[in-house]
């Protein structure tokens, strides 16, 4: 990670994929009480805005990966699938004076990461997606230009908070008020300037759409190097999905996400009236509440040990994977698209045979049963590629724990899964293939586990990592 790699023009053939639904589906039309998209986009011209438009549409990360077309897989999360904003670059921009190995493109038309000047705003206007356990927007510095070593890195890194399923303003969820989020109007706006903003919001509003349902994005302009020169950062923008309630309404969206995309670019110079750089929401709440589950930890502990008796036991340490944006951006590292929501958690790296003889007991506290959590998951990921190819999530944790210690009150909080290349179709165990390129982790190649835990409900942010007991790892080599 780190090194100049880019994401080559030919993603327009591959990013094709999952936009089959007709332009007729239900999906595409907002109730007609809650405001016109087309006349939003006719207000905005009329103010002095070049309108172009865009798209919002699913990235299928692993395919791109596995033809050589991405860098990595960027710690994708399996639970969770990843949807990019399709941006139409600045307006007169000509691909022919970029270096092909610097755009990423769907169409040739629009860009997967984009400059933008101080002056401008990408705004999308649609529907949010049905009922799920979790979603979020948010934009991104992709990469950047660093002097010294005369070559752009990437950072991926988070610009703030997430506009998420318990932030979100929206038709169910006005000024962000207790209600339903789902399948709801609502307007981002992605913006480094006040004064773009509030136009923005003026033409929303003669459009039909209340000033309720609009968020702001907002770029910290402080914290970027914002512009269309070649030295300028690019940026990236992303909804997150995991789990809807219904299957069917959940593929229906992602195949045809019912939001327009547009690039707003004035016409006109304006004085510029830059956001500060806004507060975070606080994670953390001081309720050390989960660490009074270690003893039971360790008794599930030697529980697991016991049962397996027969094979070495190597216990591999658990540490954070990924701390915030505004960390990376200060060092100029890589971290992957992480997201405020959650916690990033990694174990030691580890090799896997094939065969039953050698397996993973991952085990610990559900975050979810604690209430430090909305849901919880762990992947299991390859060390080169970044590649999730599987991961078990709180909804499949209930009684595991039970098993090793029955009777102990505390076990309904804790949880424990087998990961093997041979399950044999037992119970509480994920497969890890191989031979499947980076849907799987190929015999003699290291991977690692990693935990996340998303949305402590008492703050709307990912838990504090002080304020959680790691999750845990144990290889067993040699079983009989």
């Amino acid at each position: 990670m780190g090194a100049r790699c880019r994401w080559p023009v030919v993603l327009l053939v591959v990013l094709m994929v999952g936009a089959a639904v007709p332009c007729g589906s239900a999906y595409q039309q907002l109730p007609p009480a809650v405001g016109d998209a087309d006349l939003f986009a006719a207000a905005l011209k009329q103010d002095g805005f070049a309108v172009q438009e865009g798209k919002l549409q699913m990235f299928p990360i692993i395919d791109l990966y596995n033809m050589g077309l991405a860098p990595s897989c960027f710690g994708n999360n399996p639970s969770t699938p990843y949807a990019l904003f399709f941006v139409p670059p600045p307006p007169g921009w000509v691909a022919e004076t970029e270096d092909p190995k610097d755009v990423a493109t769907l169409d040739g038309k629009t860009l997967i990461n984009y400059r933008l000047r101080q002056d401008e705003a990408i705004v999308m206007v649609g529907r949010t997606p049905p009922a799920c356990s979790y979603f979020s927007y948010r934009s991104y510095l992709y990469d950047r230009f660093f002097p010294a070593t005369g070559e752009r890195r990437i950072v991926f890194a988070s610009l703030g908070d997430t506009e998420n399923l318990m932030t979100i303003r929206t038709s169910g969820t006005p000024d962000g008020q207790a209600g339903s989020p789902f399948d709801q109007a609502t307007i981002i706006v992605i913006t480094a300037d006040q004064g773009i903003d509030q136009r923005v919001r003026a033409a929303a509003q003669a459009a039909g759409f209340p000033i309720s349902v609009i968020n702001t994005d907002v770029i910290p302009s402080s914290l970027v190097n914002m512009g269309l020169e070649k030295d300028a950062d690019k940026f990236v923008t992303i909804l997150r999905l995991a789990f809807f309630q219904d299957r069917q309404a959940g593929q229906a969206f992602m195949s045809n996400i019912p939001v327009r995309v547009f690039r707003l670019t004035p016409t006109e110079s304006m004085p510029l009236d830059p956001y500060k750089t806004p507060a975070l929401r606080v994670r953390g709440t001081g309720d050390m509440s989960e660490f009074d589950l270690l003893g039971a930890l360790e008794d599930l502990r030697q529980a697991i040990l016991a049962r397996h008796g027969s094979a070495k036991a190597t216990e591999l340490g658990t540490s954070v994977w990924l701390y915030e944006g505004p960390d990376a951006i200060q060092r100029g590292i890589n971290v992957i698209g992480e997201n405020r929501d959650t916690t990033y958690l990694r174990s030691e790296d580890f090799t896997l045979p094939a065969g039953p003889n050698e397996f993973l007991i991952v085990y610990g506290v559900n975050h979810a049963a604690t209430g430090k959590a909305t849901y919880a998951n762990f992947g299991v990921y390859g060390a080169a590629g970044l590649n999730g190819v599987g991961a078990v999530s709180n909804y499949e944790f209930a009684g595991t724990a039970e098993e090793y210690i029955p009777g102990n009150p505390a076990a309904k909080y804790l949880y424990v899964w087998k990961v093997s290349r041979s399950c044999d179709g037992g119970p509480s165990c994920l497969t890890v293939p191989w031979g499947v390129k980076a849907y799987g982790l190929d015999l003699g190649n290291p991977g690692f586990i990693a935990f996340r835990a998303y949305l402590e409900p008492a703050t709307k942010v990912g838990p504090s990592w002080s304020e959680i007991v790691y999750d845990r790892v144990i290889k067993f080599s040699g079983a009989d």
